[in-house]
């Protein structure tokens, strides 16, 4: 009995030395807080049960007041523990407040296990308990810890940071996260800080490193970039200012907030004129103003470029837009029903232009752009509804259209008169190429082709697989020649129609490799020219082939091309090469391509592999031997352009030379070519984000 009284004693004796230390050191912690925090609440609970809640007005070593019900109250020290929050909804209840105290008594004890379920049982009857959170987070940390007491911290940090100070946890977590790579987790501790320390000495310095971390080692722009922007405008004096004023400028063009990024580019040039990043600044305008379609301002920055740095690879850098500021580009700004462009064909001076929502007309002339609007308006109209133009065929007396799903239109430009060709009528639906000559229009439609027979009454003959030798019915495109009629379907098959016997034929090569698939044909200066591409090799190139079929040769262009819709977006255009022959020793110098350093997509090595036999468009066709073999039929040299979503050059057939390689990467969004015509000195090349043109003189 004596024990047992001794004991209890001694444990009430405990209580009252343990709850004095408590008050005196939250009594110390909230006078240093009282100047920053301008209002404290407090819990009083008292030895005999009673509980007060009120606003916290100051205290000794020996009494402490507080406002309670409009009165102030002083009470005495000894016989009461407090409790301080910010927010009165965290004030805990008698059941959670006697498991937290009786935790506080246990780690007094040094039995921190015990005592952590206590904490754990008053955070189970109170979730929202920073006091009992912060003493979790304590005990996690002590065991190293480190996610647990991070959580913990976290809790409390959201629930009421004003009355516990964790920077110097989270600031150890986030170095300790750091200094192992972790930047997730470094940046994930400042922006704690960040966030609910906002005025902590630490802070300017967290802004920067933080915005740093999340741009450059995290690559999350939208994180960074507004950390970024408010660390430069609180805190501009510090020694990282410069990195991240040019940071902020970068990201801006990269996100697409270009009239932002010329904005900062320009004021960080103004105020670092001797920065490392100074070139790199001036670059980036350059390419935001080419974006924007400022192209003198483009030039501008890229010639000053250019004629000040002694970087070669700056150098270069600047020489290739200098490059591109040789580009225009028009989009639905300019005139153009809508920016994809599908089609486009020369007419004289003028250009027809064929989009997904109608056809247009521009006269070019004088090196202006004026849209051509009442013949337009009259062909757009032919219609129910604006037609998806696909196809454009044009010469003096007439204009035809073909469209996707309402057949083709017909233009007569000497009576003005417009007729559709409906499927309702029975005309296909999709009409994909048009070609036409003097005597015979033809349709490349997804179920056939089609021939017009001029001057005849008789409707037009229908050629598909079930009612003819046509190797394939998804036709996308062909051309005529005065003896044939060659075509390419939809998986790369080649068929050709004798326009005299009026028979078709499979076309074959061995020039053309098990793997290609034919893309595109098109005709230059008595050439047939065909585009390919072979996903296995991961190349693309042309092939060329006098009219008949005949001597055909095969070219890689590019190699190491993963993107399939690279590979097949290739387009060719060429002329007879008139230019005078060189020496032979010029000629092997010219060889490779100038361009073969600044892309990946580029023809290293230019193969041609020529065709040892009979073209087999013939399957049964028997040639005869010559008694005395015939001489090599000498090639016909051409000049062609080439475009493809990553390049534009010209190739001279004759002397190897690749000249004038641009990358027209002007246009908003990714570039996708879609269709090339050269006329009147310059290139214009469909895209799907409008129609580009410059000058190949």
């Amino acid at each position: 009995m004596l024990h047992q009284t001794f004991r209890k004693k001694t444990q009430t004796k405990k209580q009252k030395t343990y709850r004095l230390f408590v008050l005196i050191i939250s009594v110390a912690l909230f006078i240093c807080q009282s100047s920053v925090y301008s209002q404290q609440y407090v819990v009083v609970d008292g030895e005999n049960g009673d509980r007060l809640t009120g606003i916290w007005r100051g205290g000794t070593e020996t009494h402490f007041e507080i406002e309670y019900n409009g009165q102030v109250l002083r009470l005495p020290v000894t016989g009461y523990s407090l409790d301080f929050t910010s927010d009165t909804t965290h004030v805990p209840d008698r059941t959670a407040a006697k498991y937290f105290r009786n935790g506080r008594m246990l780690l007094e004890l040094g039995l921190p296990e015990e005592a952590k379920g206590r904490f754990e049982a008053a955070i189970e009857e109170l979730p929202k308990y920073p006091a009992a959170h912060y003493q979790l987070g304590l005990l996690h940390k002590a065991a190293d810890d480190t996610a647990s007491a991070l959580e913990r911290f976290r809790s409390v940090a959201i629930l009421d940071a004003a009355n516990y100070d964790l920077v110097p946890f989270f600031q150890e977590f986030g170095d300790t996260a750091l200094a192992n790579d972790a930047y997730a987790e470094a940046v994930d501790n400042y922006q704690l800080i960040l966030t609910h320390y906002p005025e902590h000495p630490s802070v300017p310095e967290l802004s920067y490193i933080t915005g740093f971390l999340l741009v450059e080692q995290l690559a999350d722009a939208a994180a960074g970039l507004p950390i970024l922007e408010s660390a430069i405008a609180a805190y501009p004096d510090r020694s990282k200012h410069e990195k991240a004023f040019f940071l902020i400028g970068k990201l801006q063009a990269e996100t697409g907030r270009l009239e932002d990024a010329l904005h900062t580019l320009q004021g960080f040039l103004v105020r670092y004129p001797i920065s490392e990043w100074v070139y790199e600044a001036r670059l980036i305008r350059a390419e935001v103003n080419l974006k924007l379609g400022q192209i003198s301002a483009a030039a501008s920055e890229a010639s000053l470029i250019y004629e000040s740095s002694i970087d070669e690879t700056v150098k270069e850098r600047a020489k290739q837009i200098l490059d591109r500021t040789r580009w225009t580009v028009y989009t639905d700004a300019d005139g153009l029903p809508a920016n994809q462009i599908q089609a486009i064909v020369n007419d004289e001076t003028k250009l027809w232009i064929g989009t997904a929502e109608g056809i247009m007309l521009f006269e070019t002339a004088y090196d202006k752009w004026i849209p051509i609007e009442d013949i337009p308006q009259l062909i757009n109209s032919a219609v129910e509804t604006v037609p998806d133009v696909r196809a454009i065929a044009v010469n003096a007396q007439e204009v035809w259209i073909g469209t996707r799903s309402q057949g083709a239109i017909h233009y007569n430009r000497l009576t003005g008169e417009i007729q559709a060709y409906s499927p309702i009528d029975g005309f296909p639906a999709w009409v994909r190429d048009i070609k036409m000559d003097e005597t015979e229009i033809w349709f490349a439609t997804g179920i056939g082709a089609i021939r017009r027979i001029r001057e005849s009454l008789d409707p037009p003959l229908v050629y598909n697989v079930p009612n003819s030798q046509l190797p394939a019915d998804d036709l996308e495109t062909l051309v005529l020649t005065p003896e044939r009629v060659w075509c390419v379907s939809e998986d790369g098959v080649i068929g050709t129609f004798d326009r005299e016997i009026e028979e078709w034929y499979t076309y074959h090569s061995t020039a053309i490799r098990e793997g290609m698939t034919i893309v595109g044909i098109e005709t230059a200066a008595e050439q047939l020219l065909f585009t390919w591409f072979n996903v296995d090799e991961k190349s693309n190139g042309y092939f060329r082939a006098d009219l008949d079929g005949r001597n055909g040769k095969s070219t890689t262009l590019h190699t190491g091309v993963d993107d399939e819709n690279k590979l097949k977006n290739i387009y060719i255009r060429g002329t007879l090469d008139t230019s005078p022959v060189v020496e032979e020793a010029a000629i092997e110098e010219a060889v490779e391509a100038p361009f073969a350093e600044e892309t990946d997509i580029v023809p290293e090595e230019i193969v041609e592999i020529e065709d040892p036999s009979e073209s087999e468009f013939f399957p049964e066709m028997i040639v005869e031997e010559e008694t005395q073999p015939l001489p090599p039929t000498p090639e016909v040299p051409l000049v062609l352009w080439i475009a493809t979503n990553d390049l534009f050059y010209t190739h001279h057939t004759r002397s190897g030379a690749w000249q004038d390689t641009t990358t027209p990467q002007i246009v908003s969004g990714e570039l996708t070519i879609q269709s090339l015509v050269v006329a009147n000195n310059r290139a214009w090349i469909a895209t799907a984000n409008g129609l580009a043109t410059v000058s190949v003189q």
